[in-house]
């Protein structure tokens, strides 16, 4: 349903939902790390090491999350400072 008030910005009809946010969010950020631990305890890594190497790619997916939210057009981008 679209609101016809204006004080609360109104998504198109069809366009993607907080669900997306969350799914993107999951595979932007967990799953990469979740691989590279994988990946490294797969090759002979201690499980030391390729959890820090894993938690290390969840914060770069973390860092990078905005920037995709942004490029998709879920979020608005940041007004430039003149």
């Amino acid at each position: 349903m679209v609101s016809s008030n204006p004080r609360y910005p109104s998504r198109p009809p069809g366009a993607p939902g907080t669900g997306w946010v969350f799914a993107l969010a999951f595979v932007v950020i967990l799953v990469p790390g979740i691989a590279v631990d994988a990946l490294l305890a797969w090759v002979g890594v201690p499980i030391g090491p390729a959890a820090l190497l894993g938690l290390l790619a969840v914060l770069v997916g973390l860092g990078f999350f905005p920037t995709v939210l942004r490029r998709l057009g879920w979020v608005p981008a940041r007004k430039r400072r003149s």
